[in-house]
């Protein structure tokens, strides 16, 4: 055959090829897929339900226990709270049964003897128990940490009425004292008693400060009350400390404590070294060593 021919027979697969996938395309595009029936055989299920019924047998035989009380959650992902419900259910459930293993007369105590391994370990229960407490105890830090941040945010805000308050005392105040500076340049006071102003006279002053006696001295100062007289005795006066120890002409002049004897100095007989013997210079002694 020549390369013709093969040319021929290689474009004619190719055309049949092409043909055959458009007609799998057309057939696959044309299908439908079938509707799906549900049967719902009511008596066929109800038959195996009774089958598979165990009412006929004792309660020690089923062992099972429905729950008289549903479980009602408040929020889904809170664990600790599922689980608290799902111990308070299987507790409830374990009551039930002991009853009714009584009632049966059937023994469900553990012997003394009896020693059986627990399916898990203590370890492994203990590091649950750890992790509940865990959860419990940052729940109870979140609510102490929320009723914290309300009380700073209460007390803040008491503190700034608290501050405002008195800043409006204290330019109330301002106010009143301007105006009465006012009407004393203007020389009408008027009456005090409008500004709420008590002045002391000058009697409360000196009684405050404790010379308030009319007792006038040699000097004519007023003496002290008798608290201060007592204190003045028991700590001392007090009085002028300046200048004390400075000399004046009299204490000068005054002799009477000198004694010659005992003040006796150079000063005083004169020099007794008649011959002062002086050291040798730098340079000299340099030389003699």
């Amino acid at each position: 055959m020549s390369d013709n021919e093969y040319a021929y027979e290689d474009s004619v697969l190719e055309d049949e090829e092409t043909a055959l996938e458009m007609a799998a395309l057309d057939s696959d595009s044309m299908m439908v897929e079938p509707k799906k029936e549900f049967i719902n055989h009511k008596t066929a299920l109800s038959a195996l339900l009774e089958e598979i019924s165990q009412k006929e047998l004792q309660w020690n035989h089923r062992c099972d226990i429905t729950s008289l009380t549903p479980i009602v959650l408040e929020k889904a992902d809170n664990d600790l709270d599922r689980e608290l419900k799902f111990y308070q259910q299987g507790l409830d459930a374990v009551l039930r049964g002991k009853q009714e293993l009584v009632k049966s007369g059937i023994p469900f105590e553990r012997p003394v003897d009896y020693f059986a391994e627990m399916v898990k370990s203590d370890s492994h229960m203990a590091r649950i128990r750890q992790k509940l407490l865990d959860q419990q105890q940052g729940i109870q830090n979140a609510e102490e940490a929320k009723k914290q941040r309300e009380l700073r945010k209460y007390g803040k805000k008491i503190q700034q009425e608290k501050i405002k308050e008195r800043e409006d005392q204290k330019k109330a105040s301002l106010d009143k004292i301007t105006t009465i500076k006012k009407r004393l340049r203007s020389g009408d006071l008027g009456d005090a008693d409008d500004f709420e102003i008590d002045i002391d006279s000058d009697d409360d002053r000196k009684s405050k400060t404790g010379y308030g006696n009319k007792t006038k001295a040699k000097g004519g100062k007023p003496m002290p009350n008798k608290r201060r007289q007592v204190k003045n005795e028991k700590f001392g006066f007090g009085g002028k400390k300046r200048g004390m120890k400075n000399n004046t002409a009299e204490s000068a002049a005054d002799m009477s404590g000198f004694n010659a004897g005992r003040n006796k100095s150079s000063s005083f007989s004169g020099s007794t070294n008649k011959f002062k013997v002086q050291r040798p210079g730098k340079a000299k002694r340099q030389r003699t060593r």
